[in-house]
């Protein structure tokens, strides 16, 4: 039952509680000893003593939260043995509500590396590949069910539970502990909050093959999200066929993570689950096309990406506990995607088609805080704005938080005033335990400013006009030459004598792309009406040829990038190498979180000294020209006539981004670029072959006549 007052007031939540005894006079203490969950300002509020599961003597018996893994059965057998895999979830859940004092809404992050990854993979992963062809069909094999044999309550699993089921050391890496995010929600869980963690199939502990956002992977989690709401089978461990449900439960969940982590919850909402009422993707992707590619060209080192990482974390796909003999189908599984992802060469190909949720949008019935950094260089904020569409499509709501970091949370953080974990709780409480807090009311879009790092808000996303830069430039009658070659020398002495794509991130990517001049780059200062906010997708139109007709993943790149007027160093926020790719923080606070938790710091971004600050930057293949946003439009090169030119429209990223008085923005466009991709595999990665040696290489000319810059800025 749940009882409403004043929002300055007490909500609390119980089972089977009347309206008779809570106006009998007796306190909730009375009502509820131990048990029960309390709401204060629209928040859930500590109720719980916090236990650390990894204390050397820690038991469920003393414990307010009970610890211990359940194993849900899906519907897919991938690695063959006949029998349906079973995937391993670590629970973590209020003791109350496991006695049945009150039912619990649960958080369900599903990061595939929390169970442990395979460190000897993250090297030349390549090495387990068996060079043998796979058949994609045989993953959708037909396969048994188990039969419960007998059931278990939660509260006596919990009392067979053992520690050394979440507590241990990930096999070939002692600094590594199963279950590595334990303790991420511990301010959700002393609250009343149930958490679940599940790395997926083909993971340590789990069954089955680890796909890497195939629907397979996608429908495993899924398969979690229905044993939380009470439609799926789990058992307590992989061989006695004990069923346990999740009788503590209220049969609401909430996805979130951040990554790959943030990527799941995402998929999993385009399924229309039963029970998954609201998703929190941090930096997640819901296009694996355009992580990888951008408009027909691939801008990550390795195109051949996804099955790197799967074979990063299929701990679970080997067959002995000391991670070293691998299943030789999963190994030709390996082997055989990234030779189709590899051939695709930027393509828009069924390989990526198969791991694209964008357009999936027919089945999502939740809602979503999506939040992204517009300084991510990992995940970029494209795959935050298709999410976005997607949930538009749908008619479900959303929010958009867009901070200045770059790939990361916002735990420890303010945003327009608020703390962080404050508003995520206001967000669970709303779509878990239908607590009327308002926080559905709070605008489309939230972002943090360049400038100071104050908050903005607007009304929506996507709602923006465009206006047409000026550009100045004495010679728009000519046609710039950009040469590949002069580019990757270049490179080599900008970035050291070594392969320019491992050390480029030690440099600033703002100073690489202002230093471009002659045959390298061609730059233009464009005239906009002051304290212009660029709000959306900035596009540049622009005529190119080239030569170069045979072949294929010739990369333009196109950088917005502001400067001061006068040339002089300015503050901005600038991601850091040395930081892991994030901005500098200083601590100006900390905060209670409640239930013995430790205080934790509360931070504030600090921006550096520079000469220039990317706005934006997108990137196409010269042999996909005329085409738009869309990615699937890309699904092929088109021949290309010598010396003819051709129309493009480059895409830059979505941004948020203000240009302060005294500033103007520089457009740089630019051949290959280091930051993204490999020239030519064979001289990068062999210092002893120089630039001037590889076959690989192209210009092109631009045609300065042609350039349209349009800059999309809010609607009043």
């Amino acid at each position: 039952m749940i009882i409403k007052k004043n929002l300055k007031l007490t909500t609390v939540l119980a089972a089977g509680m009347t309206a008779a005894l809570l106006l009998s006079g007796c306190g909730i203490s009375d009502l509820l000893p131990g048990g029960g969950m309390s709401f204060e300002n629209g928040m859930a509020q500590p109720m719980l003593d916090y236990s650390y599961c990894r204390d050397e003597d820690y038991s469920n018996a003393d414990s307010d939260i009970l610890r211990f893994c359940v194993y849900v059965e899906t519907d897919n057998d991938t690695d063959g043995d006949g029998m349906a895999d079973l995937v391993k979830v670590f629970m973590q859940v209020p003791k109350s509500a496991a006695k049945g004092k009150y039912k619990a809404a649960t958080i369900y992050d599903p990061t595939p590396y929390s169970a442990g990854t395979v460190k000897d993979n993250d090297e030349g992963a390549q090495e387990i590949y068996v060079e043998e062809a796979f058949d994609y069909d045989s993953l959708y094999r037909d396969c048994s069910k188990r039969t419960p044999e007998g059931e278990m309550s939660t509260v006596d699993a919990a009392a067979y539970a053992d520690p050394a089921d979440w507590n241990y050391t990930v096999p070939g890496d002692d600094t590594q502990i199963g279950y590595g995010y334990s303790d991420v929600y511990d301010y959700f869980l002393i609250r009343g909050f149930a958490v679940a963690e599940a790395s997926g199939i083909g993971t340590c502990g789990s069954e089955g093959y680890e796909l890497c956002g195939l629907d397979l992977e996608r429908d495993c989690h899924k398969c979690v999200v229905e044993w939380l709401a009470g439609d799926r089978t789990a058992y307590t461990d992989t061989t006695q066929n004990i069923e346990i449900k999740a009788d503590w439960s209220n049969g609401n969940v909430a996805m979130t993570g951040c990554s790959y982590g943030g990527t799941l919850p995402f998929e999993v909402a385009t399924t229309g689950v039963k029970g998954l009422k609201t998703i929190i993707p941090f930096a997640g992707i819901a296009s694996w096309y355009d992580y990888t590619n951008s408009q027909g060209v691939p801008i990550i080192f390795d195109v051949n990406y996804a099955d790197y990482l799967a074979a990063v974390n299929c701990g679970g796909t080997y067959l002995d506990n000391d991670w070293t003999v691998l299943d030789d189908d999963y190994g030709s599984f390996l082997w055989q995607i990234a030779q189709d992802e590899e051939a695709t060469n930027g393509d828009y190909a069924p390989v990526w088609e198969w791991r694209d949720y964008s357009k999936d949008t027919d089945k999502i019935n939740c809602s979503a805080l999506i939040v992204q950094g517009l300084n991510d260089y990992n995940v970029l904020p494209k795959q935050a704005d298709l999410m976005a569409q997607a949930f538009e499509k749908a008619g479900k709501p959303y929010k958009l938080i867009l901070h200045q970091d770059g790939h990361t949370t916002l735990d420890g953080r303010e945003v327009n005033g608020e703390l962080w974990e404050e508003i995520m709780n206001k967000w669970l409480c709303r779509y878990l335990y239908d607590i009327d807090n308002g926080i559905e009311d709070m605008p489309e879009v939230t972002a943090q400013s360049n400038i100071d790092g104050t908050w903005k808000t607007y009304d929506h996303w996507r709602d923006f006009d465009y206006i047409q830069a000026e550009l100045t430039a004495d010679d728009k009658d000519k046609t710039p030459l950009v040469d590949s070659k002069e580019l990757a020398k270049y490179a080599y002495e900008y970035f050291g004598e070594s392969m320019a794509g491992e050390n480029a991130d030690n440099k600033y990517r703002e100073l690489y792309y202002t230093s471009l001049e002659g045959n390298l780059a061609s730059g233009y200062t464009l005239e906009l009406p002051e304290d212009t906010t660029v709000y959306g997708v900035p596009e540049v139109h622009v005529k190119l040829s080239t030569d170069v007709t045979d072949k294929d993943g010739l990369m333009v790149t196109a950088a917005l990038v502001d400067e001061a007027d006068n040339g002089e160093p300015f503050k901005a926020y600038i991601i850091k190498n040395r930081l892991g790719f994030l901005l500098p923080v200083k601590t100006v606070g900390t905060y209670e979180m409640g239930g013995g938790l430790s205080e934790y710091p509360l931070n504030e971004y600090v921006q550096s000294s520079t000469e220039a600050k990317i706005v934006s930057t997108g990137w196409t293949d010269l042999n996909n020209y005329g085409l738009g946003y869309d990615s699937s439009e890309y699904t092929e090169s088109k021949q290309l006539e010598a010396g003819k030119f051709y129309d493009y429209t480059l895409y830059l990223q979505p941004a948020v981004y203000t240009v302060a008085p005294g500033h103007h923005l520089k457009l740089v466009i630019t051949g290959w670029d280091p930051y993204r991709a490999f020239l030519d595999e064979d001289f990068m990665l062999d210092p002893t072959i120089k630039p001037e040696e590889s076959d690989y290489t192209y210009s092109f000319r631009i045609d300065n006549s042609s350039i349209k810059v349009m800059m999309p800025v809010a609607k009043k």
